[in-house]
């Protein structure tokens, strides 16, 4: 990274975190069951965390992910790219992430409290329009309005940023009561009944999960050590998120290692354009490492297939 990049985002971290504090709104709690981040002294020079992610996959119609996307990215999909993966090339891998972000450094500085996100994404994208780089498009992106990091960070790729309330508010997931499969949930909401406890919740997206244990399967775990490691773009285009996935640290590998989880995934708009209540839709539970480079043109990202053997697929 250029040191004027890193200054840059330093005091932008920086700044931020201030803010914050000095904000009327209810912060987001700390993720309590979150493991440290095991490369920030590794990489002192970038942003690297851990992500604790629910990352699913909803197999959808190909027409019905064109008429999702930008007009521009429309016809962009590389459907060659992800037929290796089990998938046939008249679908498409719509993918969901119900993520906290821990521990976010730059080296031994700590630069962001924690914090939840809910997103769909759209990787294997042709957004050089050279037929083999493999890009994932993100448009609309559920954060807490308490925090100022993540929702300027996320305004410079053009992510439509909308406020996002998260039960729960310390963790990717929670079992729900008295479940004896032992089903996890993640729910958004748009508004925050800690404040407004006269509102009746209705969320706008939620999941159901139960997980399969080691079995990943149909798609293989490389699919999401793929798609986790495209660079991230959104509808500024002119400049592309470097989010490095590391999938064979501390974090997820022995006693971490990633579990499959097969439910349910409701979505509402403007995530899709009607209700949608999805079934039988197969992901990965995984914690993982990242190291974050920001505001990268996106030509300088051409051909870029992940972080090598064991991380990108």
């Amino acid at each position: 990274m250029h040191p004027f990049v890193f200054i840059y985002q330093l005091l932008v971290y920086l700044i931020a975190f201030s803010l914050i504090s000095c904000t009327s709104l209810s912060p987001q709690l700390n993720c309590s069951t979150c493991l440290p981040n095991p490369i920030a002294t590794t990489y002192p020079g970038n942003v690297t965390g851990v992500i604790n992610a629910t990352t699913a996959v909803i197999i959808v119609p190909l027409s019905y992910a064109r008429a999702l996307l930008p007009i521009q990215f429309a016809n962009s999909i590389l459907t060659h790219s992800y037929t290796r993966f089990n998938i046939p090339p008249h679908k498409y891998p719509l993918v969901i992430d119900a993520t906290i972000d821990h521990d976010i450094r730059f080296g031994s500085i700590g630069v962001a409290p924690d914090f939840s996100a809910f997103r769909t994404t759209f990787p294997f994208i042709d957004r050089l329009g050279d037929g083999y780089s493999n890009f994932r498009y993100t448009g609309d992106i559920y954060l807490p309005p308490s925090n100022i990091v993540a929702i300027n960070g996320s305004k410079a790729y053009g992510y439509d940023v909308l406020p996002g309330y998260f039960d729960p508010a310390d963790a990717p997931y929670a079992f729900v009561p008295h479940s004896k499969k032992r089903i996890t949930y993640f729910d958004v909401y748009t508004n925050d009944t800690t404040t407004h406890p006269h509102r009746k919740r209705k969320p706008i997206a939620s999941t159901r999960f139960r997980s399969t244990g080691s079995h990943i399967a149909p798609i293989p775990l490389a699919f999401y050590r793929n798609i986790t490691n495209q660079p991230m773009f959104g509808n500024n285009t002119a400049v592309c998120d470097q989010m490095i996935n590391f999938w064979n640290t501390s974090v997820t590998t022995g006693a971490y290692e990633p579990q499959g989880v097969i439910g349910e995934v409701k979505l509402t708009p403007p995530l899709v354009p009607k209700k949608r209540v999805f079934g039988g839709v197969k992901g990965v539970k995984a914690e993982r490492a990242f190291l974050e480079n920001n505001y990268l043109s996106c030509e300088s990202l051409k051909g870029y297939g992940g972080t090598g053997e064991g991380d990108s697929g």
